[in-house]
């Protein structure tokens, strides 16, 4: 919308291997972007890129549901509160410190859940290719439940297909915590779309430009 707000929108399904089940989301949440960076060593050049933004707050509503035949069904309505912070880090990396707060009601049972993540990523780009390769650790703690706690980890690579579409694949493993989370393993893949403001696109592509300007 502007250098401060983004709308973001997701759809996502999950179907399980060698198993019926299955589960689809969807969510809509208002970004903003606040407190410049105190350095700026490595520039952001993909589509989801706000240079120069240290902290920025997320504020969201998502549906989630399994079909009433699947194994185990399910409906979640669920707010979500996010508040992030991002560091350079040396070597052109990219530190972003997440802390997310999931208010869920589950099939009519109230439960909250604290979600912190470490991600790093590097932005690579070649002659005829540009794409973002990121790790993090994700942990689940929820407040009602500790038994149903979980920690994931995940690798993946995202790769600016056009101006405004990047695609991303990723590999996904969470660690069992026995009796009631088993150890499981993903592989996923994300079509995103970045939409903008004609006059904010054109501001930001001057600034890209700029920041790859040699002196």
């Amino acid at each position: 919308m502007n250098p401060n707000w983004r709308v973001y929108g997701t759809v996502a399904g999950t179907k399980m291997d060698e198993s019926y089940y299955a589960d689809g989301a969807f969510g809509i949440f208002m970004d903003y972007f606040t407190f410049p960076l105190l350095w700026k060593i490595n520039p952001r050049t993909h589509n989801d890129s706000l240079p120069g933004q240290y902290f920025w707050i997320r504020f969201g509503y998502q549906y989630s549901a399994s079909p009433p035949s699947s194994e185990d069904p399910f409906r979640e309505n669920m707010i979500v509160t996010e508040g992030n912070t991002r560091v350079y880090l040396p070597w052109k990396m990219l530190l972003t410190l997440k802390n997310r707060f999931d208010w869920r009601t589950n099939n009519g049972e109230f439960n909250g859940r604290y979600r912190p993540r470490a991600n790093i990523e590097r932005d690579f780009r070649t002659d005829y290719l540009q794409f973002t390769a990121y790790g993090f650790g994700e942990y689940f703690f929820n407040f009602r439940q500790p038994s149903v706690n979980r920690f994931r980890t995940q690798l993946g690579v995202e790769i600016r297909v056009s101006r405004i579409f990047n695609y991303e694949v990723f590999w996904n493993h969470q660690f069992g915590n026995d009796p009631e989370v088993s150890t499981l393993n993903a592989f996923g893949m994300t079509l995103k779309c970045y939409l903008s403001k004609s006059q904010f696109r054109k501001k930001k592509h001057k600034q890209n430009a700029d920041s790859t300007t040699p002196g």
